[in-house]
Parts: structure tokens; sequence; C-alpha cells
């Protein structure tokens, strides 16, 4: 039994044992299990929320590069000089 411990130790690490440990009191304890799915729905909802919100200034970030793109192309297309940064 202790050289399964020590395999199950070497291959997950302790904080898979710990994960396993968690899981089995989860599992085995009614008023755990709907805490933990409380928790689970709460960081789900979290983590969609922040899912949401990068995408919406990954959107952003991209229309206005692309309004910048769309701009040098049009002054491109016209023949404008590209002005010079002066130090």
């Amino acid at each position: 039994m202790l050289d399964l411990t020590k395999n199950l130790g070497r291959n997950f690490g302790v904080w898979g044992l710990v994960a396993a440990g968690v899981a089995a009191g989860v599992l085995a304890a009614p008023p755990l299990r709907r805490g933990a799915r409380r928790l689970a729905v709460l960081a789900t909802q979290g983590i969609l929320t922040i899912s949401d919100e990068a995408r919406k200034l990954a959107t952003e970030a991209r229309s206005g590069w692309q309004g910048l793109v769309d701009e040098a192309r049009t002054a491109a297309a016209a023949g404008a000089q590209v002005p010079s940064v002066e130090e």
C-alpha cells in the first residue's frame, strides 16, 4: 500500500493527491457536493464574464487597427507621402 502511495505521489504530485482527496470528500458528502456545485457555477460565471470582456476588447482593438490600415491604404492610393517625424 505504501508503494502505491509513493507511485501516486510521484505521478501526480502533492497537489494531485490533495485534489483527489478533496474530490473523494465531495463525492462522499452531499452537502459538500451542493456547495462545490455552487462554487463551480460561480467560477464558471466569472470565467464567462472575463471571456466576454476579453472578446469585446479584442474586437475593439481589431476595429481600431483595421481603421488605421484602411486610412493608410487610402493615403497610399492617393499618392500621399508619409510624413517624417522630426526629433
